[in-house]
């Protein structure tokens, strides 16, 4: 018994210590996103509810003596902690994938509903032991709500998997499929391993499998550092590169590649006269146009350098710069007003189809910059 103590004890500060190392890097990382607020505070909820199991595994061998309320703060507080974690994974992965669900404050209080919930069942199980009990003797039992309580706890996880599943087939996110993807793990892994566990209880797997779904998520927003620009969260032009070379091996019969080259005009007059930091959000809501305009197709779209943007995408028609300018053009006019912004954005945009002669990245973008210094040339006019 005590030799299974140890074990699962030395197996639950193993995932302890890399959560917090996880923890540390992330609150360390220039990324100050709100998103990143709430991934800090699953790896945060994660920590304590290791801490609170190596805590119980103590109790209830007899290795440390408290009080029934003591074992009832114990067990109850790792509820919580397990009810609060998935919550802010909830919201964290909702935000990854831009979900509406998320969009304000009052929309993630509504989606806490069914943790409210878990947090009364938990804590007036002291008086009525819906969701656990403690008997005389510090034993523990699971409540008459116990399933309640599970339910609310993994729903939270199934409910973001299956949204990230189904938007990760979806022809617009085909860029950040394998992203929408890992957001599937934390809820497969730490399942897969909860019912491992009931063949071999005297192991800490739940322990095991939020962690391993942890540290992936971790690896794979690390690698999406490495591919995507900080500032709009667009595709770098290292990404651009590989993707226009595997189009340009690749082709769709019947289609024609197009890449239109975006350019915002008159920018540097908006970071002399309100600032760079200005400069940044007008950057971003060019970012969030082209999003919007692009959605419903398989575009891919990259920053490719200051306030020049590339959107690379199949047409079954002619490669239009003057259609996608006006849609650009007016959905920047709504973005504008919605920001309250003092001034107007406008951007030119150049196209071109792939053609034989065209070898390189650098030859597309000479051939839509052609067309994109002529309508830049037009507006000066």
């Amino acid at each position: 018994m005590i030799v299974q103590s140890l074990l699962y004890i030395e197996v639950n500060l193993l995932c302890l210590l890399i959560l917090a190392l996880v923890l540390m890097k992330v609150l360390r990382g220039n990324d100050v996103r709100s998103r990143q607020f709430w991934f800090s505070g699953v790896l945060l909820a994660s920590i304590l509810a290791s801490a609170l199991d190596m805590l119980w595994i103590l109790v209830s061998t007899g290795s440390m003596s408290v009080s029934p309320v003591g074992s009832f703060g114990i067990n109850a507080t790792y509820y919580l902690m397990a009810s609060l974690g998935s919550f802010c994974w909830f919201v964290y992965s909702e935000r990854v994938q831009t979900s509406r669900l998320v969009a304000s404050p009052a929309r993630i209080v509504v989606c806490s509903a069914p943790l409210m919930v878990s947090f009364v069942l938990v804590l007036s199980s002291y008086w009525t032991g819906w969701a656990l009990s403690i008997d005389a003797e510090g034993g523990y039992h699971r409540g008459s709500l116990y399933a309640v309580q599970f339910f609310i706890v993994y729903s939270y996880g199934l409910v973001t998997a299956a949204h990230a599943l189904v938007g990760a087939f979806k022809k617009e996110n085909f860029a950040v499929r394998s992203q929408y993807l890992s957001l599937t793990y934390f809820a497969v892994l730490p399942l897969a391993f909860i019912t491992l566990q009931a063949f071999a209880p005297n192991v800490p797997l739940t322990c095991v499998g939020v962690t391993v779904a942890l540290l992936w998520v971790y690896l794979d927003m690390q690698e999406q550092k490495i591919s995507l620009d900080p500032l709009t969260q667009l595709n770098n032009r290292t990404q651009l590169a590989k993707h226009v070379a595997q189009r340009m091996r690749h082709r769709d019969a019947g289609q024609t590649l197009c890449l239109f080259i975006v350019d915002v005009d008159r920018f540097k007059g908006i970071n002399d006269i309100y600032g760079h930091v200005e400069g940044d959000r007008a950057l971003v809501r060019v970012a969030d146009a082209l999003r919007r305009c692009c959605a419903g197709g398989s575009a891919f779209i990259a920053r490719y350098g200051g306030d020049e943007f590339i959107v690379v995408r199949d047409s079954a028609r002619t490669c239009d710069a003057t259609e996608m300018g006006a849609r650009l053009n007016a959905e920047l006019a709504r973005l504008d007003e919605a920001a309250g912004a003092p001034y107007a954005l406008h951007v030119s945009v150049g196209a071109a189809a792939y053609r034989e002669g065209i070898e390189t990245l650098q030859d597309f973008i000479r051939e839509a910059d052609r067309e994109l210094y002529e309508a830049k040339a037009a507006r000066a006019a």
